[in-house]
């Protein structure tokens, strides 16, 4: 039994003074990467963001000519959403309505308002795989991001504190313990403000798309 507890002891100071070793040499390297990570992440966040910004971006139906273009549309993340919601609704009626004319009789169109809630469903289902989904899991990951900023900060303050590390740096331990949780949280916080200003505004979008899908054409605008 005092052979094992003394390889655990020889173990634990090993991994003890391989850490010490790596904070003592690259704690500013690892201060800096942490920066770095937060930086990436929040910088992708922001890239979304601004696609975000773009799907949801006013589309005038008034400029639509020709309600055919709406079978073939893409969901591109360039494509306004009221645009796309427009679209699944006009491609899902003419499905049934093909259905119909090709003679099976128990084929029934159903009524606009069940197509146009299939369609809600799918426009805001598709905004949030795209873009809410992204913001999220971005937004998620700056605190812990920050938690191991703070973790890397303490232990170089308190090695700093016991004499094990140089006291000079135990001020930037200290600072990158406060700093990152501080961004972190800023961070994290913005980012899930958007989100919910984009679900809000997403329902806005689909709604006109879907309310301009209930105007009748315009003349020719089927021809």
């Amino acid at each position: 039994m005092p052979e094992q507890e003394s390889v655990f002891n020889v173990l634990s100071n090993g991994i003890i003074d391989v850490l010490t070793y790596i904070i003592n040499s690259y704690s500013g390297l690892l201060q800096l990467i942490v920066y770095l990570i937060m930086a990436c992440i929040f910088g992708f966040a922001l890239i979304k963001s601004f696609q975000s910004l773009r799907a949801l971006a006013f589309y005038d139906f008034t400029q639509l000519k020709n309600r055919r273009s709406l079978y073939n549309l893409s969901a591109d993340i360039k494509v306004p959403l009221a645009l796309i919601s427009a679209s699944f609704f006009a491609r899902t009626k003419l499905h049934y309505e093909q259905e119909q004319q090709r003679g099976t009789a128990d084929k029934v169109i159903p009524p606009d308002a069940f197509i146009r809630d299939a369609a809600f469903q799918f426009s805001e289902r598709y905004f949030e795989e795209k873009f809410l989904d992204p913001v999220g899991m971005m937004a998620n990951l700056m605190p812990p991001m920050g938690f191991i900023g703070t973790i890397i900060g303490m232990v170089v303050h308190f090695l700093a504190n016991s004499g094990t590390l140089n006291s000079e740096i135990t001020v930037a331990g200290i600072a990158t313990a406060l700093y990152t949780t501080f961004i972190a949280l800023i961070c994290f916080t913005f980012l899930e403000f958007l989100r919910k200003v984009f679900y809000a505004l997403a329902h806005k979008r689909i709604d006109e798309g879907l309310a301009a899908m209930a105007q009748p054409a315009h003349d020719g605008a089927d021809e």
